[in-house]
């Protein structure tokens, strides 16, 4: 093992996320929040949480380093990437995106969030930024257009907006969250799952979001989420 990483050792182990020292540490407060802890987010909402957990014929959720690898990609691979992914009878594609350009080193500076109603080919934006990640979300439309080969609209929500230059990481895990917990809520649990979900319901969720999503449940989602991840440590002793 590197000296690296002997210094920066595993402390939880949940499915296909693992989170270090170091990952840990970005959910202390005033830091932007890296791509394990979305990973490890996102990981813990498919497995444990009863708004996805008998549902994965509803909602499939791509990791953060899957999707940058299909943004910077060229075409043909980014293709092949998307087949693996094996999404086209489910209902929804989650994708966590960052304005980082490079393919193999950690960069960037803001998370947003594309949700796909993937029978509709409609990619719904969420950016807590404004218009901050809109290159990125392109992007990504232009590979999804490609590999549809028919047009793929790209819709810019109405977001809540982060107050600080840090927080955006945590607004796509809590927008994730709650539109689980809205579909969930409005349709799963009462059998009804839709053929299509269309325009309305994210009109509907849009509106939701607003009331339910603040600075204050942003800030308290992070300690959850940090004293969640101390809970599962694996060695106490670290």
């Amino acid at each position: 093992m590197s000296a690296s990483l002997e210094s920066d050792p595993i402390l939880v182990s949940y499915h296909d996320s693992i989170v270090r020292v170091s990952n840990l540490k970005t959910l202390e407060n005033s830091n932007w929040l890296d791509d394990n802890i979305i990973t490890f987010a996102f990981e813990y909402l498919q497995y444990d949480s009863k708004f996805t957990r008998n549902y994965s014929n509803i909602f499939v959720f791509v990791t953060p380093p899957v999707v940058q690898l299909i943004k910077m990609s060229d075409n043909l691979f980014a293709e092949e990437l998307l087949q693996s992914i094996d999404f086209l009878e489910k209902k929804f594609l989650i994708l966590p995106i960052n304005d980082n350009r490079q393919v193999t080193a950690f960069a960037g500076s803001h998370w947003s969030l594309l949700i796909l109603s993937i029978q509709d080919k409609i990619l719904y934006h969420f950016d807590s930024m404004s218009s901050a990640n809109d290159r990125t979300a392109k992007d990504i439309q232009d590979k999804f257009r490609i590999f549809f080969h028919e047009q793929v609209q790209l819709i810019n929500t109405r977001c809540p907006q982060q107050k600080n230059g840090f927080d955006c990481g945590l607004y796509v895990i809590v927008i994730v969250e709650e539109f689980c917990r809205f579909l969930y809520e409005n349709y799963l649990s009462k059998k009804s799952i839709e053929e299509n979900y269309d325009k309305e319901v994210f009109e509907m969720f849009m509106n939701e979001i607003h009331q339910c999503i603040t600075s204050k449940s942003i800030s308290q989602r992070r300690k959850q989420l940090k004293e969640l991840l101390e809970s599962m440590i694996l060695d106490k002793k670290i």
